[in-house]
């Protein structure tokens, strides 16, 4: 059985998260230098040729986010 306290720790994790990548991927879009929380390396912004996905990633992998733009 699931405690509630700890259900309710990992949705706030998981808002957290979610808001902060939110936040990474504005900024690198607005051309701001913006690092990866695991090695610190510059995040890069990637789009594909039909621009229909944009790739955020770090050099080392850490970092590896997909978006579907429409």
């Amino acid at each position: 059985m699931i405690n509630i306290q700890q259900f309710k720790a990992l949705q706030k994790k998981t808002s957290d998260s979610f808001y902060l990548q939110k936040k990474s991927i504005k900024n690198i879009l607005l051309g701001k230098n913006v690092y990866c929380q695991q090695c610190h390396k510059i995040l890069q912004v990637k789009f594909t040729k039909d621009a229909t996905i944009a790739h955020v990633y770090c050099a080392k992998g850490c970092t590896d986010i997909e978006l579907e733009l429409d």
